[in-house]
Protein backbone atom coordinates (compact mmCIF):
# COMPACT_ATOMS: atom_id res chain seq x y z
CA UNK A 1 0.00 0.00 0.00
CA UNK A 2 1.11 3.13 -0.91
CA UNK A 3 1.32 6.22 1.52
CA UNK A 4 2.49 8.69 -1.29
CA UNK A 5 -0.03 11.57 -1.14
CA UNK A 6 -2.81 11.52 -4.28
CA UNK A 7 -1.02 13.75 -7.19
CA UNK A 8 -3.37 16.01 -7.43
CA UNK A 9 -3.93 16.72 -3.72
CA UNK A 10 -2.57 20.36 -3.76
CA UNK A 11 -5.29 20.78 -6.35
CA UNK A 12 -7.94 18.92 -5.31
CA UNK A 13 -7.24 21.08 -1.65
CA UNK A 14 -7.67 24.52 -3.52
CA UNK A 15 -10.38 23.42 -6.14
CA UNK A 16 -12.30 22.37 -2.79
CA UNK A 17 -11.60 25.96 -1.19
CA UNK A 18 -12.81 27.61 -4.83
CA UNK A 19 -16.21 25.16 -4.48
CA UNK A 20 -16.67 26.19 -0.95
CA UNK A 21 -16.47 30.02 -1.48
CA UNK A 22 -18.39 30.06 -4.55
CA UNK A 23 -21.23 27.75 -2.54
CA UNK A 24 -20.59 30.99 0.31
CA UNK A 25 -19.25 28.54 2.95
CA UNK A 26 -22.60 26.37 2.93
CA UNK A 27 -20.21 23.66 2.01
CA UNK A 28 -17.02 23.42 4.17
CA UNK A 29 -13.75 22.74 1.88
CA UNK A 30 -12.77 19.43 4.46
CA UNK A 31 -16.65 18.34 3.46
CA UNK A 32 -15.79 18.18 -0.15
CA UNK A 33 -12.47 16.38 0.17
CA UNK A 34 -13.94 13.72 2.31
CA UNK A 35 -17.17 13.39 0.24
CA UNK A 36 -17.21 10.17 -2.22
CA UNK A 37 -16.03 10.61 -5.98
CA UNK A 38 -19.77 12.10 -6.57
CA UNK A 39 -20.37 15.28 -9.46
CA UNK A 40 -20.58 18.66 -8.08
CA UNK A 41 -24.15 18.52 -8.06
CA UNK A 42 -24.35 15.85 -6.41
CA UNK A 43 -22.14 17.39 -3.36
CA UNK A 44 -24.96 19.79 -3.18
CA UNK A 45 -23.13 22.75 -5.29
CA UNK A 46 -25.74 25.28 -6.91
CA UNK A 47 -26.03 26.20 -10.56
CA UNK A 48 -25.69 29.94 -9.68
CA UNK A 49 -22.56 28.29 -7.43
CA UNK A 50 -21.24 26.76 -10.37
CA UNK A 51 -21.26 29.61 -12.66
CA UNK A 52 -19.15 31.61 -9.51
CA UNK A 53 -17.42 28.56 -9.39
CA UNK A 54 -16.86 28.85 -13.87
CA UNK A 55 -15.91 32.32 -13.04
CA UNK A 56 -13.16 31.80 -10.80
CA UNK A 57 -11.40 28.88 -12.31
CA UNK A 58 -11.42 30.87 -15.97
CA UNK A 59 -9.30 33.73 -13.53
CA UNK A 60 -7.40 32.19 -12.22
CA UNK A 61 -6.30 29.31 -13.86
CA UNK A 62 -6.79 30.99 -17.09
CA UNK A 63 -8.69 28.11 -19.03
CA UNK A 64 -12.31 28.58 -21.12
CA UNK A 65 -14.98 27.17 -19.45
CA UNK A 66 -18.02 25.94 -21.67
CA UNK A 67 -21.35 26.41 -19.53
CA UNK A 68 -23.27 24.71 -22.30
CA UNK A 69 -21.32 21.50 -22.22
CA UNK A 70 -23.83 19.39 -19.82
CA UNK A 71 -20.45 17.22 -18.96
CA UNK A 72 -18.88 20.58 -16.82
CA UNK A 73 -21.85 19.83 -14.51
CA UNK A 74 -21.01 15.93 -14.37
CA UNK A 75 -17.66 16.86 -13.34
CA UNK A 76 -16.27 15.56 -10.10
CA UNK A 77 -13.63 16.98 -8.08
CA UNK A 78 -10.86 14.91 -9.08
CA UNK A 79 -12.15 14.95 -12.75
CA UNK A 80 -11.63 18.72 -12.63
CA UNK A 81 -8.84 18.72 -11.01
CA UNK A 82 -6.89 16.99 -13.50
CA UNK A 83 -8.97 18.64 -16.16
CA UNK A 84 -7.47 22.12 -14.92
CA UNK A 85 -4.41 20.55 -14.74
CA UNK A 86 -4.13 19.21 -18.05
CA UNK A 87 -5.11 22.88 -19.59
CA UNK A 88 -3.08 25.13 -18.07
CA UNK A 89 -0.58 26.62 -19.71
CA UNK A 90 3.00 26.42 -18.36
CA UNK A 91 5.03 29.04 -16.94
CA UNK A 92 6.63 31.41 -19.24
Amino acid sequence: MSTAPHPATGARARLAGLISDAMDGQIPAAEILAAPRGTLTELGVTSLALLRLADTLEEEYGVELDLADPSFYQETIDSLAARLDDDREPDE
